[in-house]
């Protein structure tokens, strides 16, 4: 960057839940570089209140299938910088020609391919924070990522009474957050239903309606625990709230495991088909309080970046062969 600061910053991170708020370090990086500097926002418009949760954003656009009619909302001219956390066609498209010069991150495609393809691991395993801060780092050349925080700020309009609403104490019970969007992320209901069975905490089940079915099934068999459901009558906030005021959280790769990095308890991730070398793990620089379980020397895992919605093999060992016991008897401590 050459002569004054900043005074328009634009990023641009459609999707997902996961990859919008690991972005959050990003837009605090830039605070800490630029305290003056607006910073705006693009992303799709089913993530719109993903974003109250990240004060240092100024104002939001919102992708809703049409990139022409965003496009004639963005006056590009006005920001110095446009930062592509995307980094796709449709980004690509979206910021064709754009009057303010565009800093992308680097995907690292063909190392996720080799990974997948032929279980080539990285050298070295970098975050996907850091790669986010590339454009960062490369647009302030002489700046170091020291401020790079990692806040989730929970609205409080989401801040509601635990005890009185759902009958249990704060900091007593274990959250566990029971869905995934992909399959092959989650472990199997009848295998998280063993696990529940030899948990002695108190329970919060945190999950979308879509997870409906499989509370109702945990509820209806662990009924030797303190168990209670959260799943399906939250927003992501509220979850989150949940989460930030729990013992510890259990919880697969997904969204809720980035947000519960934020946050000053216990992680315990159940790894499926992906792994931490994607980069996708939780966000703790020192990785302090943060448990791996995962089923080691499987020859098909990784076996997709993202995640399928039934095992390729049909085996499904990567969840099938968790140590439910080592996972139920470090929660229970």
């Amino acid at each position: 960057m050459r002569g004054a600061a900043p005074q328009k910053i634009l990023i641009v991170r459609l999707s997902s839940i996961g990859d919008i708020v690991l972005t959050f370090p990003v837009v605090a990086a830039i605070k800490s570089c630029f305290p003056a500097c607006q910073i705006d926002y693009v992303t799709k418009k089913q993530f719109a209140a993903l974003l109250e949760a990240c004060p240092g954003i100024n104002q939001a656009f919102y992708f809703d299938n049409s990139l022409a009619q965003l496009r004639q909302q963005l006056d590009f001219k006005h920001y110095d910088a446009v930062f592509d956390l995307h980094h796709n066609l449709r980004t690509r498209l979206l910021l064709f020609a754009s009057a303010a010069p565009v800093y992308r991150f680097p995907k690292n495609n063909f190392q996720k391919w080799l990974l997948t393809k032929f279980k080539v691991r990285p050298k070295q395993r970098k975050h996907v924070v850091e790669r986010y801060l590339a454009p960062l780092q490369e647009f302030v050349h002489d700046w170091e990522p020291l401020n790079a925080s990692f806040q989730y700020n929970i609205p409080i309009t989401a801040q509601f009474d635990i005890e009185k609403r759902f009958s249990v104490k704060p900091k007593t019970y274990i959250a566990i957050a029971i869905g995934a969007q992909f399959a092959t992320k989650r472990l199997p209901t009848d295998l998280l239903i063993q696990l529940i069975g030899q948990m002695r905490q108190p329970i919060v089940l945190l999950g979308g309606k879509e997870d409906l079915q499989t509370a109702v099934l945990i509820l209806e068999n662990c009924r030797q625990n303190e168990l209670v459901s959260a799943v399906g009558q939250t927003n992501i906030h509220e979850s989150a709230w949940l989460v930030q005021n729990a013992k510890a959280l259990l919880t697969h790769d997904t969204g809720l495991m980035h947000i519960g990095a934020s946050f000053e308890l216990p992680i315990h991730v159940i790894w499926g088909n992906t792994t931490r070398d994607f980069g996708m793990y939780p966000y703790r620089l020192e990785q302090e309080d943060v448990y791996h379980y995962e089923v080691a020397n499987l020859a098909c895992r990784p076996c997709s970046k993202i995640g399928h919605q039934q095992c390729p093999k049909g085996h499904f060992d990567c969840m099938r062969k968790q140590d439910l016991q080592q996972i139920a008897a470090a929660l229970n401590q």
